[in-house]
């Protein structure tokens, strides 16, 4: 078992759209009149009210009053273009027709292709997200390369990158966190940047290509010298490539450091874990804990960690609380039943893992993080043993100092396989735990 297994954020983050600009809105921006810009414009003047046939219709003749004209040199026609073509659900023809505005538009007037990038991109995230929430992978990387390539942006790429690596696309991933970083992408924040690097520093480790891993770490820190999480990435290529001593002393810095935070010393722990240091591993999770006991992936991996060092006895009420605040997922079962065992406490590992055999429900997956803004997002992936038709479980919500600040009831369909819900907090959340069915 491998400690902090990572999977993208949940997503169920819908984006809103900008209202569209109107065209000559900006005072400095005027556009060379077009008849046909104005019959497409009028054929879709009552879209707002359309539905369903309708709507398709109004497009349909909107781009036919357009298409005698895309020959013409008028910026407006091509972006009238691109808006007919985003409502006829041609993305791909829709981005040719912004290229070519971008090409012929006076630059005072390039907001308004901008808009129309940004509100085509917001429609493609919020479709790939839905599509990977209803279970179709297939079209939810689809649609962010989709609008990737009407709007690049780091969001839709690691999404892509994620899903495709999950599907065993490893070589696709790849491809795609490097055209992401190799794409200049200004509103790209740092962790969004360091979550892609990283991202792609374990695909090629995990195709074979540690050597390319290591180039692409020492790129990254050459401009970013104190970013633990991926000098301790790059301790780990370095290890698995047999130079210990160089990785050693990169273990060895940080775990003297007292400064780092919650992530970074769980980034610190999974370093160490994979590279088989379990005790070092132990008590970099250890630290994470002290920065916040209540968040279920830090519980995991310490218990984890400790096991594996041999050091179970002081984790094994921790294994119990795991079980007893998941008390449907595997993982905590399989780490209550680990500690247990090595602790030479056979008839209770006897019993926890009867106890799992037993339930309803199998937890595969089970994580919160979050959204900012006070809102957070849960995910939860699960088998269905004998539970059948609606499911009720009631979840509880914890601040950092383990008091419960909010609650949420999840009703789910048994064979659905998966859910996602999202909860608000006035407060920030340090973790969160839930009941059994019905309880």
């Amino acid at each position: 078992m491998r400690a902090g297994a990572r999977t993208a954020a949940a997503m169920a983050l819908a984006l809103g759209v900008m209202p569209s600009a109107l065209f000559g809105q900006a005072e400095e921006c005027e556009f060379d009149p077009s008849n046909s810009a104005s019959e497409a414009s009028e054929a879709m003047q009552d879209l707002a009210e359309a539905t369903g046939a309708d709507s398709l219709a109004a497009f349909t003749e909107a781009w036919a009053a357009l298409e005698d004209d895309l020959d013409s040199d008028n910026a407006v026609v091509f972006l009238m273009g691109a808006q007919v073509q985003m409502g006829l659900d041609d993305f791909a023809r829709a981005a040719e027709m912004l290229d070519r505005f971008d090409e012929l538009a006076d630059p005072e007037c390039l907001v308004h292709g901008e808009n129309q990038r940004y509100n085509g991109w917001v429609r493609l995230y919020n479709r790939g997200v839905n599509a990977y929430n209803g279970g179709d992978t297939e079209n939810a990387v689809a649609s962010f390369v989709l609008a990737n390539n009407l709007r690049p942006d780091m969001r839709t790429y690691s999404m892509a990158g994620t899903l495709q690596g999950q599907m065993g696309d490893v070589e696709g991933a790849i491809e795609t966190y490097q055209t992401a970083l190799a794409t200049d992408m200004p509103e790209t924040d740092a962790e969004q940047l360091r979550d892609a690097v990283g991202s792609l520093g374990d695909l090629l480790v995990a195709a074979g290509r540690a050597d390319e891993a290591v180039a692409a770490f020492d790129e990254y820190l050459a401009n970013n010298p104190e970013d633990v999480v991926i000098r301790i990435r790059y301790a780990g290529v370095l290890a698995d490539q047999g130079q210990t001593d160089e990785s050693a002393a990169i273990y060895s810095e940080i775990l003297g450091r007292t400064d780092l935070s919650y992530d970074q010393w769980l980034e610190v722990g999974v370093g160490l874990y994979n590279a088989q240091n379990f005790e070092d591993a132990s008590t970099a999770f250890g630290n994470a804990r002290q920065d916040n006991p209540y968040n279920k992936e830090a519980m995991e991996n310490y218990v984890n960690a400790s096991t594996q060092a041999g050091r179970p006895g002081p984790v094994v009420a921790l294994a119990d609380t795991l079980t007893t605040w998941y008390p449907y997922d595997q993982l905590a079962y399989q780490l209550h039943y680990s500690a247990l065992g090595r602790a030479d406490m056979n008839d209770q590992a006897m019993e926890v893992m009867s106890a799992e055999q037993d339930l309803p429900l199998s937890f595969t997956f089970a994580q919160m993080a979050s959204g900012g803004g006070g809102r957070y997002v849960v995910q939860v992936n699960f088998t269905a043993r004998s539970a059948s038709g609606t499911i009720q479980i009631p979840f509880e919500f914890l601040d950092a100092s383990g008091q419960v600040v909010t609650t949420h009831t999840q009703t789910f369909d048994a064979g659905s396989g998966n859910f996602v819900f999202e909860v608000m907090s006035g407060v920030p959340l340090a973790g969160f735990r839930y009941g059994t069915i019905g309880g």
